[in-house]
């Protein structure tokens, strides 16, 4: 319950935002251990200067007082110059680690960049990165773990440092809006393609095996016109002979056959594995660039090829609805 609170107190204070300019609103400081054991050293030195009256120890005493005060200062104006942003995230599979690119100071409008190493890691979780401002490379890589499947928020990302002599923490929270689209795992299988979404319902027609071929002219199909730049094979070197010009052969390929994906209503304890087999499909077809159709029942997919039909077939076997007794309570 308390974490909840003070996940409600950040998204009030520090909401999610696509980039952040650090400022007094985002930042938290405090003295560090060392810090501590600092002020417990000049405690020390007060109590001894008093008891001897001694005005040495006690201006000792005011001088690193004064020190840790003015270390308050420099602090937070060396954090206060990390401008952070969170740059595209790549396409990350379930059971995959992810790596979330953070850019640092990217636009450098600031005349001094800031200095000392600033550890980065999610909130309540050990720090699994860090950086040397005076000698990193952007973007800085953050690992994130993806369990399941389906869109999921980040979590908060910690950003601390303890320049310039380690007296004090500086951190911060920061929620970026970038959502993470997780999709199945690939589990390798045999790529099954059916002539109709409705072959597996009515038995219609039977599903077809599709199976890659060597080449991609099996059959003569036709002759057409010699266009620069054809393999050499290719031409009717017959016709050339008989005097009609410069034509090559036409094929035409099995492998080309339009089809359909389905899912064909699996059991709740085998919906993981069977979305994960036509994902490894999906991502096989797209490479040869193969023109299919993808029927998961509540949504369907008209055949077709290409990037933008494989992100959206990828994209429809991710938001599949999730079943908790399925996925283990998710």
């Amino acid at each position: 319950m308390s974490h909840q609170r003070v996940n409600k107190w950040l998204d009030k204070r520090i909401p999610a935002a696509n980039e952040f300019q650090l400022n007094h609103r985002n930042i938290f400081i405090f003295p560090a251990k060392f810090g501590l054991l600092y002020l417990m050293l000049c405690l020390l030195l007060f109590l001894l200067g008093t008891n001897y009256q001694n005005n040495l120890m006690l201006l000792l005493c005011y001088f690193l007082l004064a020190l840790f005060l003015v270390h308050l200062l420099s602090s937070y104006v060396n954090f206060a110059r990390l401008a952070v942003s969170m740059g595209k995230i790549p396409e990350i599979y379930a059971g995959d680690e992810a790596y979330l690119p953070l850019w640092i100071n990217a636009q450098k409008t600031l005349k001094k960049p800031m200095h000392g190493i600033v550890n980065i890691g999610f909130m309540r979780k050990k720090v699994s990165n860090w950086f040397d401002c005076d000698a990193f490379s952007n973007p800085i890589t953050l690992n994130y773990h993806c369990n399941t499947r389906g869109w999921q928020q980040l979590d908060r990302i910690t950003f601390s440092c303890y320049y310039p002599l380690g007296l004090y923490k500086c951190w911060t929270h920061l929620a970026f809006n970038n959502k993470v689209l997780i999709f199945p795992k690939p589990l390798p299988c045999q790529i099954v393609l059916v002539d109709s979404p409705l072959a597996i319902d009515d038995h219609s027609s039977s599903p077809q095996n599709y199976l890659k071929s060597s080449n991609n002219y099996d059959d003569f199909s036709h002759l057409k016109a010699y266009q620069l730049g054809e393999p050499l094979r290719h031409i009717a070197w017959k016709q050339v002979a008989k005097g009609r010009g410069m034509l090559s052969k036409e094929f035409s390929s099995n492998e080309h056959t339009i089809g359909w994906l389905v899912l064909n209503n699996p059991s709740l304890t085998q919906l993981e594995n069977a979305l994960s087999n036509l994902c490894f499909q999906v991502l096989e077809l797209s490479r040869d660039n193969q023109q299919f159709g993808l029927d998961l029942g509540y949504t369907r997919i008209s055949p077709n090829s290409g990037e933008n039909h494989r992100i959206a077939c990828l994209t429809a076997l991710a938001q599949y609805p999730i079943v908790p007794s399925a996925t283990g309570g998710n």
